[in-house]
């Protein structure tokens, strides 16, 4: 009996062991309170069962698998079809291998030519529209022929015995007024886009074609 009084005093030293061990060393919530055996060893089991139950800390459970957001998809853009436009290729007329009648008006060269069923009957050299007002280039049909008119812009007012339009205001007339034709003119002194030409050479033109007669400008 003396020796369990003497036992009772050591209670609050064992209470306070446990409540350091506690504080000291954290434990999960499934992890047990376990003590050294030989700390209880001698200890009855009437002094035990009368030690305040001890309630540990718990720590909880870290989750290691980290939470990704769910990111709302992004619905796919429509595809946008850009319509290819088709080139547009300009014919070209071949005398040589055809028997077509036309006007062929080269610009590069200066030069006009009436061919007949495939063959050159009339070769001038002419003056063309000057850089920003040039004689527009691709086939063409003559559409008026006129055996005298007065031509009116802006800062002309010229007749012309002879006149064969062949595309809006351009046609193909005498230019009474120039003392040469051909070469390089046209890029400092060339018309306002009609095909200009000797006078002899458009009335042998002039009798020559007619309404429809087509025209090569290139």
């Amino acid at each position: 009996m003396n020796h369990e009084k003497k036992l009772l005093r050591f209670l609050p030293v064992l209470a306070f062991v446990a409540a350091f061990l506690a504080f000291v060393r954290p434990v999960y919530a499934t992890e047990a309170l376990t003590l050294d055996p030989s700390l209880y060893a001698n200890i009855p089991e009437s002094v035990l069962a009368a030690m305040p139950e001890l309630t540990l800390p718990t720590t909880p459970v870290v989750p290691t698998t980290p939470v990704v957001p769910v990111v709302p998809a992004v619905p796919a853009l429509p595809e946008v079809t850009v319509p290819v436009t088709p080139e547009v290729t300009q014919p070209v007329l071949d005398p040589a291998g055809s028997k077509l009648t036309y006007v062929d008006v080269s610009i590069d060269n200066q030069i006009l030519t009436y061919y007949s069923e495939g063959v050159p009957v009339l070769m001038t050299p002419c003056v063309t529209g000057s850089p920003g007002r040039s004689t527009p280039r691709g086939l063409f049909q003559i559409n008026s022929c006129i055996p005298g008119k007065y031509l009116t812009g802006p800062t002309w007012n010229v007749w012309v015995d002879r006149w064969m339009r062949f595309s809006g205001n351009c046609g193909i007339h005498d230019a009474t007024w120039r003392k040469q034709f051909g070469g390089n003119i046209y890029k400092s002194n060339g018309s306002h886009g009609c095909v200009n030409i000797p006078h002899d050479q458009a009335i042998l033109l002039y009798n020559m074609v007619g309404i429809g007669t087509v025209v090569y400008v290139h």
